[in-house]
């Protein structure tokens, strides 16, 4: 018995050191958590609310609540949370058809998380992760037809691995892998051309 104690208690041990020796992943990010914002609801168009730089303001003072916006069928076509002057939680916008146009996640102001875009048509036009209002992991972006177009991977807001571009006739516009800050493989474009350039800002 005091064999079998001991051993389980070696075992224990071991186990606590290698916890306490762990570290988190490289590519793990804590995941943050959106303010409760208030259910006060104004229309886009209200004449107090007034903007500086990237601040919304209502009667002069940091607006805190949601922005929405309707079509002429009284459809909703943008709704928008606000804390304190900045964009915080869920952001959505629709067309006239009903198909949800984007939806994006903000943080104190910032990107977070999944942001994603359509096409009229409901065929995806965008798709990123953001964390701090940098570009993480997979970047994709569609013509209206569904051809992919750009399919990019970033870390901490840069580029890092496997990056790719195609014209909208399907071929190859560039194939190339980004480690450490150097480019290896196709860089098929031309000079005077952008290889960064998305089809739409971001």
């Amino acid at each position: 018995m005091k064999t079998v104690s001991k051993i389980l208690i070696i075992i224990f041990l071991g186990l606590s050191m290698l916890s306490c020796n762990t570290r988190k992943d490289d590519y793990y990010v804590e995941p943050k958590i959106a303010k409760t914002v208030p259910l006060l609801f104004l229309k886009l168009s209200d004449s107090e609310l007034s903007r500086h730089q990237d601040t919304l303001y209502y009667q002069d003072k940091f607006f805190t609540g949601y922005l929405f916006d309707l079509f002429e069928n009284k459809d909703t076509s943008v709704l928008k949370s606000y804390f304190n002057g900045v964009e915080e939680g869920l952001q959505k916008k629709w067309y006239a058809n009903g198909h949800l146009e984007e939806e994006r996640f903000y943080i104190n102001g910032k990107k977070e998380e999944l942001q994603q875009g359509w096409w009229p048509n409901g065929n995806p036009r965008f798709y990123f992760t953001a964390y701090n209002d940098e570009y993480s992991g997979e970047f994709k972006e569609w013509m209206e037809n569904g051809l992919l177009v750009k399919w990019f991977h970033y870390t901490n807001g840069y580029e890092e691995g496997s990056q790719k571009l195609w014209w909208s006739d399907g071929k190859t516009r560039a194939n190339y892998v980004i480690k450490k800050g150097r480019k290896f493989g196709l860089l098929g474009y031309r000079i005077c051309e952008n290889p960064y350039d998305s089809i739409i800002k971001k």
